[in-house]
């Protein structure tokens, strides 16, 4: 790393070593995924006593599994003996996992419930202190799960801060007030930086561009009309679009708002995506698609169909996404240009009920994201885990 992070975040600039440079993707997995709240899945993945799923946390692999008492704990997924992962399934239903190594077993809160042959480790080996790590917090808010790798520190609530507000008209779209989840999970990755997903997720500015073939006249008449706004709350960004009209119930372009929830979630109108960090140049990204409560058939039908059309494994969104995406990385190998521009709408953004906020096309939503980057980025070193 040939720059401090202080200066690799400028006023309407950001340097590409933050999105190229291999030491500083090393320590944005100590400094931000090791410290802050990270999604880590919704309540309808696990709904039963014994659900389970896995997942990450920056490079922690996880599982996330629901207790018999209805509560949720996150396990650190690595044997205490010699290191395997434990559970190799991405999702389902057991009271415990066993390694594959050497069959240690433990329950699913993440005791050690059976060791072959205990015998041969003496009088003092101590199973109650062998059991599976706990991510020492985990916090739901409006069904979605988030864990803390860190014991102490902000809460959930504060850790979403404005967002939450947005979170709540989320889940009213749906009648009852919850949503669900269809069954599955799209999987994709690209071989490129994670912060490219995040800043495309509330980026207004390119969809009159990249997206042209995909979008219909009216839904660009609208756009180039300028209406809705871009706003940068408490480190997260967001588009909104509710002048055009609320969260649309059929996930029709119609209204709503888009949510980057830092550092890995991304709530749109019809899908939760959760952005996977795997290396400074390759990314995979998991999305839901979310399914209304008391509605017709129809409306879910139509809701999941258009999310196949536009963010499919062919669709007409997400393929000019992710090949821009892999375009980005490539050019910025250049070092013949050093910086990128963020600047846009920079002399024009306003505070406006507590929060920075500029037109649809600004970028002032990206700037107050890698604001919290930055900040995140210069904090104290991860403290160790309590698992000796």
């Amino acid at each position: 790393m040939t720059h401090a992070i202080e200066d690799l975040i400028q006023t309407g600039s950001i340097h590409r070593s933050v999105y190229t440079d291999p030491a500083i993707f090393d320590l944005e997995m100590e400094r931000i995924f090791n410290t802050t709240w990270v999604y880590i899945g919704h309540a309808q993945e696990i709904p039963e006593p014994g659900d389970y799923k896995t997942t990450l946390i920056g490079k922690h692999p996880i599982i996330v599994s629901r207790l018999a008492d209805g509560s949720v704990t996150a396990l650190i997924n690595r044997c205490r003996h010699r290191g395997p992962i434990v559970c190799q399934h991405e999702r389902g239903n057991s009271k415990h996992f066993r390694c594959p190594y050497h069959s240690w077993t433990y329950d699913n809160s993440g005791k050690l419930i059976g060791v072959p042959m205990p015998q041969g480790y003496g009088a003092s080996f101590d199973r109650e202190a062998l059991g599976l790590v706990k991510v020492p917090r985990v916090a739901e808010y409006q069904g979605f799960i988030f864990g803390c790798m860190t014991a102490v520190g902000p809460t959930l609530e504060d850790h979403l801060g404005g967002i939450t507000r947005f979170l709540d008209a989320y889940v009213q779209t749906s009648p009852t007030g919850k949503i669900e989840l269809f069954e599955g999970t799209q999987k994709c990755g690209y071989n490129g930086n994670w912060k490219y997903q995040l800043e495309n997720g509330v980026d207004p500015y390119h969809v009159g561009a990249l997206h042209l073939s995909a979008v219909t006249p009216e839904a660009m008449q609208i756009y180039r009309q300028g209406r809705g706004c871009v706003i940068a709350m408490d480190g997260h960004g967001v588009t909104d679009h509710t002048d055009w009209g609320p969260m649309p119930v059929d996930a029709s372009l119609s209204g709503g708002f888009n949510l980057v929830i830092f550092p890995n979630l991304i709530v749109l109108r019809s899908q939760i995506r959760t952005v996977r960090p795997i290396a400074v140049n390759r990314t995979e990204i998991h999305t839901n698609v979310v399914k209304l409560q008391n509605v017709p058939d129809e409306v879910n039908l139509r809701r999941i169909r258009d999310q196949e059309f536009e963010f499919g494994a062919a669709g007409t969104f997400f393929t000019d996404d992710l090949e821009i995406f892999e375009r980005t990385q490539e050019g910025l190998q250049s070092g013949a240009v050093e910086w990128l521009v963020f600047s846009r709408g920079l002399d024009r953004e306003e505070m406006k009920n507590g929060y920075m906020t500029g037109t649809m096309s600004d970028e002032t939503q990206h700037r107050g994201m890698y604001e919290n980057w930055k900040q995140m980025m210069m904090g104290p070193k991860t403290p160790a885990l309590a698992a000796e």
